[in-house]
Order: C-alpha cells, then structure tokens, then sequence
C-alpha cells in the first residue's frame, strides 16, 4: 500500500555512466556484465568461451571479459556510437582496442573532411623478401623455435588517397597515406601466419584495408577515435556540471541565454515579415501611426521577447499550481485509506 511517506519521496533520477562516481561505475559493471553474456559480441567481450583439444570441447571462463566490456563502453562514449558498434568493430591486440580497417574507412568517408577515399596499386615487380616462421616450444629456451623463410613475391604496393574539402567543396589537395607493399607485408609477418588472406586472392582486399587504416592513424586520428566536434555541436553541448548522483546538468544561466537568443531570432524574423505586410497592405502610413512604424526590427524584437516571456512565465505558474492542487488531493486520499 502506498503510504504519505512514499508520496513524498523524491521520484529516481536516471544515472549515466561515469567512471569516476559510485552509481556511474556501478551502472557499467551492470551493461558490461549484460553484454558479456551474450553470444552477439566478439569472444573477447564474452565471459565464457569454447575451447577445443585433443579430448573434445569444453568451456573456460574468460576473466578479462567484465574489464573489456567495460572498457568498449568508455570508448563507445568517446566516440559517441553503441556499444555494440565499438564490439563488433574492435579487436583486442597486446592490450589495446584496434579498430579494423572497415571501421576507420567508413569513418574517414563519414567525416565529410575529404572525398572518399581512394586506392591506387602498382605492380613493382617480383621480389625475394624473408620472414620468421614459428615452430615448436623449445623447453630449454622456454620459448618458441623460428626460422627464416624466403618466398618470391609480386611487389604490389597499395596506397590510400583523398582530396581535402573545404566549404563543402572538393579542393585539388590530394593527400596519400604511407604506402602498403608486399615487401611490407612479408617482413612484418603478415602473410607467414596461419589462414592468412595475404596470401590468396583476398590480398587485395586486404592491402585496401591496411592502407585505409593508415592514411586514418596519419591524417585523421581525431576523426578516427571521435575528438572532433563542429562549431554547432559545440554551441549545442553547452557546459554541463556533474552531480553527486553521477548525472549532469546545464547550468541555468545558459540555458535561458541561449533560449533568449533564438527567442529573439525568431522574434525578430516575425517581426520584420509583419512589417512588410502592413506596408504593403497599407501603402502608407499616418501621421498618427508614424512613431510606431519607425521602431526598428530589433526594438520590435525585444517588445515580442518580454510578451513571450510574461505568457510563459504565467503558464508556468499555473502549471505549478495545478500540480500542486493534484499532489495535496492525493495526499488527502492516501491519509483517509490510511486512517
């Protein structure tokens, strides 16, 4: 039963995710845990995964799974897309959250800063190039075995380019990410490892994915990991305080400026169209009506903007005081069924 006490008790904010306050932290452990048991996510985000060996399959719990959602989380803020998105577009390499070549493509294309981006392939010629293939665990040394392999190859070299925009409008800068050559791939160890693409007729797919993810590490970085924001974005996002509860709030002052300002924006918009309107209705106006017909556009606009702001203030306060009309009849049904 609902009792006064439970009447008068403040309605539950909603909490964002904040790293650095108690209900924040707690509502990520809360998503991370949720994504970390699903089967949609890649295996490094999942809480369990299947292993293989020589006596079948079986599950093992993975650990790192909570940390790693939480951490696809804080980047899916940074860059402002789902979480979801971050996962499925992610890789965990040495520590560190890589994006795949796709990803930062698409990214690059999206940004409006440069066309999309294009890739042209030279053919150098055929060429000797040595990479380390691993072998078996070596007990003594307590690591890995390597040899040197040495395979002949066509020297394809891939390279990303674009041209910049500006205004909206394509410019004749051209600008090229590092070059990806063959010659590249083997010494890196790209094309020695197991089920690799580089080798097959997937190379060239491949080679367009490396380039892209290049030319994003050198000339977009900031687009890449989400740091722009445009002058608009900006101006919207405004200042925002952090609260005890983990939450965030505008700062009262700022909100009504900008209020004011795109009152009078469209006041004086109003303004000046009503104007005209009665000009030319009028054809003329009377000496009776001349000191109202000289006010400029903006003492109109001002005018219209405390108007606007009286009615609204009086609808407010009716508001309130039907609200609290409504909050003391039931407070007065709740104590009867109580009594």
């Amino acid at each position: 039963m609902n009792t006064l006490a439970n009447l008068q008790r403040p309605a539950a904010q909603d909490v964002r995710v904040d790293m650095f306050s108690l209900q924040g932290f707690e509502l990520a452990q809360r998503i991370a845990k949720a994504f970390s048991c699903s089967d949609a996510v890649p295996v490094a985000f999942r809480s369990h995964v299947l292993k293989k060996d020589k006596t079948g399959e079986f599950w093992v719990e993975n650990p790192a799974a909570l940390g790693n959602c939480i951490v696809a989380i804080e980047v899916a803020q940074a860059v402002g897309m789902s979480v979801t998105a971050v996962m499925q577009n992610a890789d965990v390499i040495q520590g560190k959250l890589r994006w795949s070549g796709k990803f930062v493509i698409a990214a690059i294309n999206a940004s409006r800063r440069f066309t999309p981006l294009e890739f042209k392939f030279e053919n150098l010629g055929k060429i000797k190039a040595t990479y380390k293939e691993k072998q078996g665990w070596n007990d003594q040394k307590k690591k890995y075995d390597f040899i040197d392999r040495t395979v002949e190859v066509d020297n394809i070299v891939c390279t990303a380019f674009a041209y910049m925009i500006e205004n909206g409008q394509r410019t004749n800068k051209r600008i090229e990410g590092a070059p990806v050559s063959m010659k590249m791939v083997v010494e890196e160890g790209w094309y020695g490892k197991s089920d690799s693409k580089w080798q097959g007729e997937m190379k060239h797919l491949m080679f367009q994915y490396r380039a892209g993810s290049f030319f994003g590490n050198i000339h977009a970085p900031d687009i890449v990991m989400g740091m722009g924001r445009t002058a608009e974005e900006e101006r919207d996002m405004g200042t925002l305080i952090p609260q005890e509860d983990g939450s965030y709030t505008a700062s009262v002052d700022e909100l009504k400026f900008n209020s004011a300002s795109e009152s009078q924006v469209s006041d004086s918009k109003k303004a000046q169209t009503e104007t005209v309107v009665e000009k030319s209705a009028t054809g003329t106006e009377s000496d009776g009506d001349q000191s109202t017909s000289e006010m400029t556009a903006e003492e109109k606009a001002e005018i219209a903007a405390k108007e606007q702001a009286e009615a609204e203030a009086a609808e407010q306060g009716q508001q309130a005081e039907t609200t609290t009309r409504a909050a003391r009849t039931t407070r007065a049904r709740t104590q009867a069924n109580i009594e």
